[in-house]
């Protein structure tokens, strides 16, 4: 491979990688939609409408918050609202095609924190920490074996890990080469971070009630499901029947 060849391959990875987080939310969205139809899950489904619904109104009732509050505040500020443009957009111009667009515009299209970006990620992110840590803490069926039990715990801790670390790289990479895309300043960053903790826990309820729907069909990485007895017509291990509709219990 010549050095141009070469240099054109890590300039095409580059621009893939970026678009694949900057375009994250729809990857994330279209994945659980059409696992939803493939597989019938209740856990893709929650996600799909969380991801698809929930999380569009719910950035834009913060957008319409933050844009009617601040301008009575701080009339003059404008740190907290966001950038705009290829660089931010889910759905960016094609009329550009180098890197080298990849520049925060300090001027143009400004528009009110939160990105829809943060509070979907932020959303999947509650999802899925809910989802480890409920498979972590749900008690084994009785006379479990123990070596399954162990490996239970281990792919539930491993998941959390990868899930902390990925998300951090994620992030990192969102805040530090997609500069003013949650915030213009530190005061549009902070207002970004209060509303995704909302996205979190709104995460967090979505997991809860699929839960409370479909029993371990919620388990979104499966590991919840293989503490199911084995074998045609094996009761559950919880000694209840599976919840077929939405319950307290």
């Amino acid at each position: 491979m010549s050095l141009v060849s070469a240099r054109g391959f890590i300039a095409g990875l580059k621009e893939y990688s970026y678009r694949g987080i900057q375009q994250l939310p729809i990857i994330l969205s279209a994945t659980s939609f059409i696992f939803t139809i493939a597989t019938g899950s209740i856990a893709h489904l929650n996600l799909a409408i969380g991801l698809g619904i929930l999380m569009p109104i719910y950035s834009a009732i913060m957008q319409a918050l933050f844009g009617f509050v601040m301008p009575k505040i701080a009339p003059t500020l404008i740190t907290w609202k966001r950038s705009t443009g290829d660089t931010c957009d889910l759905v960016p111009s094609y009329d550009h095609k180098s890197l080298e667009y990849y520049k925060t515009d300090t001027n143009v299209n400004l528009m009110p924190v939160p990105s829809f970006w943060f509070m979907s990620v932020a959303f999947f992110i509650g999802y899925s920490i809910a989802n480890a840590i409920d498979s972590l803490n749900t008690p084994p069926a009785p006379n479990s074996d123990p070596i399954h039990v162990e490996q239970r715990n281990t792919k539930a801790i491993f998941l959390m890990v990868s899930i902390g670390v990925f998300f951090a790289i994620v992030l990192g990479i969102r805040f530090i080469y997609m500069r003013g895309c949650e915030g213009r300043g530190v005061i549009g960053i902070v207002l970004s971070i209060v509303s995704a903790l909302g996205a979190f826990g709104i995460g967090n309820g979505m997991y809860t009630l699929s839960r409370a729907c479909g029993g371990r069909s919620s388990d979104l990485y499966g590991i919840l499901s293989q503490m199911i007895s084995s074998g045609y017509g094996a009761p559950s291990n919880t000694g209840k029947p599976a919840p077929i509709v939405c319950s307290a219990e």
